[in-house]
């Protein structure tokens, strides 16, 4: 399935499942999943927390990864356009300092 198919399949379900278009809430509940990526990747090396679980990250990667693409979908963003011409065309030409 390409990018832009499992995109629109989310889009779908989305639309089936009454959830919210608005991009400004769509963006607030980004923000959040991004949040609870924080709190499970805090685990790692807080001893304050109970043990990471790779298959929460899972869930909240899926969350943030699904409502990323319905912030494509409602600006009407070609996804994997915008990737193709950021990340491999335009960021292609920089010179990257690698970290060590």
């Amino acid at each position: 399935m390409s990018l832009n198919d499992l995109v629109k399949k989310i889009a779908k379900k989305r639309s089936e499942r009454g959830f919210v278009t608005d991009p400004l809430k769509i963006h607030m509940l980004l923000t959040e999943e991004v949040g609870e990526i924080a709190a499970e990747l805090k685990k790692l090396w807080s001893k304050n927390y109970d043990g990471f679980d790779k298959n929460k990250l899972a869930e909240e990667l899926s969350d943030t990864f699904c409502l990323l693409a319905a912030m494509a979908n409602e600006c009407e963003i070609d996804l994997e356009k915008a990737v193709q011409d950021k990340f491999f065309e335009k960021d292609g030409k920089r010179a990257w300092k690698t970290e060590r």
